[in-house]
């Protein structure tokens, strides 16, 4: 019996992102953030939360078969947003590291 999982591509690939996210999670120098690697798949599971929830709302009636479309149109706006704005400010932060580091060695050259 092979402890290996199967060969398939989209298999491996799927086993390697779980070993990446996982590594990631372990990391406990906390040196790289797992946010932006997990973003993405919580925004999918939102999205496909929102749907149920909207498919169940539209079947409930005439008005929540007008305003349920539209509850999930302005969702999908307002989680693209706070996934993008997540986003931005872990993009920031990453470009900013380098910087905060460049800056205490300047620090540290005038101290002496």
């Amino acid at each position: 019996m092979n402890a290996e999982p199967p060969s398939s591509s989209a298999l491996s690939s799927l086993w390697q992102q779980i070993r990446a996210v996982l590594d990631l999670v372990l990391d406990l120098s906390f040196k790289r953030y797992v946010t932006p690697h997990l973003v993405r798949m919580l925004y999918v599971l939102s999205l496909l939360a929102a749907l149920f929830y909207a498919g169940v709302w539209m079947f409930s009636g005439f008005w929540g078969f007008v305003t349920a479309p539209l509850a999930f149109l302005l969702y999908l706006i307002v989680a693209r947003v706070a996934v993008e704005l997540i986003l931005a400010i872990f993009r920031i932060a990453e470009h900013i590291a380098p910087l905060d580091g460049e800056a205490s060695k300047e620090i540290g050259k005038t101290r002496r």
